[in-house]
């Protein structure tokens, strides 16, 4: 297995600074995304699950791959630092927000201290320019990721012989389309990835998830459309484009088809929308 780290961020924000904080964050990434809050209360909300809890300093999660996070902040100074990172190339890997825990974990005292000395010794390193993918990086970022592994918030299934075959196959299928929604134009190329018939393919993948083949990939497709929506000032048809529709006529019948309204309806109404 190999990690590859996308980014590094460190958000920060104190009521004195003259400059106005942006107290409503959207979030939505094409990889897993570490969420540590070091200071300040909000509320965290999983947009796609519609589920939402306290954000309160060591609140430590992963936001999982496609979907929509947003974060409204509430008092205090802010600060959170995040990761951006992929498990390659790995099939079985899968990340999410532990459900046995409400979707989040907080740190507290000691395990706090740690992690947070991780946090702060880690953009130490960067800062000083020394070092930028040497590696005393590299062996500070693992540790952190040991911590998720260690509070089984990130968990990895990996085996050349799988126990549960159709479970595999309904992974590296939706793992694809995750991946490749924007450029998939077949599904050809999911039965050439999976390495099986696409008839057979479907019905197992109906059969674990509820939705077939293309109720998935057009799920994968609208989320992403919507964060883009609400989020950019990108035209529809560039959306469309982006998403994986060839034009913005197909895209706007199955956005309406989807979310039961035009993209442009739904652009107004986030507009309207606080969280």
């Amino acid at each position: 297995m190999r990690i590859e780290i996308t980014g590094i961020d460190y958000l920060d924000f104190s009521q004195t600074d003259n400059h106005k904080f942006e107290s409503q964050l959207r979030f939505q990434q094409d990889c897993f995304r570490l969420w540590y809050q070091i200071d300040g209360t909000g509320i965290l909300q999983n947009v796609t699950r519609n589920n939402y809890g306290t954000a309160r300093p060591g609140l430590l999660g992963i936001m999982d791959r496609g979907e929509r996070h947003n974060y409204l902040h509430q008092r205090g100074d802010f600060s959170c630092f995040q990761i951006l990172f992929s498990l390659l190339p790995s099939q079985q890997a899968k990340c999410y927000w532990n459900s046995e825990i409400e979707g989040k974990l907080v740190l507290e005292r000691d395990e706090r201290l740690y992690f947070e000395s991780l946090i702060f010794d880690l953009l130490r390193v960067i800062e000083s320019k020394r070092e930028m993918l040497g590696l005393a990086t590299i062996s500070r970022i693992l540790e952190i990721l040991v911590v998720l592994f260690k509070k089984k918030l990130m968990l990895i299934e990996e085996s050349q012989f799988p126990k549960n075959k159709q479970k595999s196959l309904v992974a590296k299928a939706k793992q694809f389309m995750d991946l490749h929604y924007s450029e998939m134009e077949h599904q050809k190329e999911l039965e050439e990835d999976c390495g099986v018939d696409i008839n057979y393919l479907n019905i197992i993948f109906k059969k674990e998830t509820g939705l077939t083949l293309y109720q998935y990939i057009c799920k994968v497709r609208m989320e992403h459309a919507k964060f883009l929506i609400e989020s950019t000032p990108d035209s529809i048809s560039d959306i469309a484009s982006k998403v994986g529709y060839p034009n913005s006529n197909s895209f706007s019948r199955a956005f309406k088809r989807h979310v039961k309204c035009t993209p442009l309806e739904f652009r107004e109404k986030g507009s309207l929308k606080r969280f």
